[in-house]
């Protein structure tokens, strides 16, 4: 398992890219994908495709966006993201120590469909699990 990104949420996409370049020098690494399933907006950035720790803006998709609450609260940065081999195996090893899963694995387009999933931790922070790809 190793730290694939972290996960910032934004109000706005476009915004957040410009700010994320001027802050940083950061690129954005592919195109703004439109995530249905999840209710958001999301894009990788980092100063190269090579970054071994990329960052992912999020933005509301809908107003019953999982995310929209959060930036009500003023809160931005929403997750940390592992790569894992096996993502059934990495959620069960989580369940066992504690963790509690918040959505089951799920396609990511961001991701070119590799399967995601959601755990609160017990030490009560959103981790991220994404499968690697074959």
């Amino acid at each position: 398992m190793k730290l694939s990104h972290i996960g910032i949420i934004v109000k706005d996409i476009e915004e957040g890219i410009k700010n994320h370049e001027a802050l940083f020098g950061y690129k954005q690494l592919g195109p703004i994908v439109d995530d249905h399933t999840q209710k958001v907006r999301v894009v990788l950035m980092g100063t190269s495709e090579n970054d071994p720790v990329k960052v992912e803006l999020i933005s509301p998709l809908t107003k019953d966006s999982p995310v929209t609450d959060l930036l009500k609260k003023r809160q931005s940065l929403y997750h940390l993201c592992y790569s894992v081999p096996d993502i059934e195996e990495a959620k069960m090893n989580a369940r066992k120590s504690g963790a509690i899963v918040i959505s089951k694995p799920v396609e990511a387009p961001l991701f070119d469909n590799r399967k995601i999933c959601f755990l609160f931790t017990k030490d009560h922070y959103v981790v991220e699990f994404v499968e690697n790809a074959d």
